[in-house]
């Protein structure tokens, strides 16, 4: 209880100076709500947070993720700023594969050859993340888990439960 009241306090006196502190709890609040986490291979500073994956009507797999920079805005008494972060990758990295069928899927397509899809590809200011979401073929029925690959995340996702 000590412990708290002094970080509590020492809050207080850097708040009162107008210094802008992180707690440890705050990356974990990036986190909230995610299945898992991982990082972008080219900046660790970027995560990728994945956040459903979901059988839907139409024989469909929805996955939806999100991608964090995570370094911090400017501001406080350095006026230090974060870094914008170049998030690119290719079409062949995003997939995901089914353990049980031992079998490969990539998201699909519509009658024009469009990506069923939305993902965020260029320049990510600090602090800022961005939703993204892609529709697959969903597996069997059987199958009740998938392993998920961001383009450039790493490791990839695996044994992540598909909801329903």
């Amino acid at each position: 209880m000590i412990r708290i009241v002094r970080h509590l306090h020492v809050l207080a006196v850097f708040v009162g100076l107008g210094i802008i502190v992180a707690l440890p709890g705050d990356a974990a609040a990036q986190t909230a709500g995610a299945l898992a986490s991982a990082q972008y291979s080219a900046d660790p500073d970027l995560q990728c947070d994945l956040l459903e994956v979901k059988r839907t009507s139409g024989g469909t797999l929805m996955i939806r993720w999100r991608i964090v920079n995570t370094t911090a805005k400017s501001g406080g008494l350095t006026g230090a700023s974060g870094k914008s972060i170049r998030y690119a990758f290719s079409w062949v990295d995003l997939y995901y594969i089914d353990p049980a069928e031992n079998k490969k899927y990539q998201y699909l397509t519509d009658s024009g050859g469009n990506r069923i899809l939305d993902i965020f590809e260029g320049d990510l200011a600090a602090g800022a993340q961005r939703l993204n979401w892609a529709r697959f073929p969903a597996p069997p029925a059987s199958s009740t888990k998938i392993s998920f690959s961001i383009p450039k995340c790493s490791p990839p996702f695996d044994d992540i439960a598909i909801a329903k």
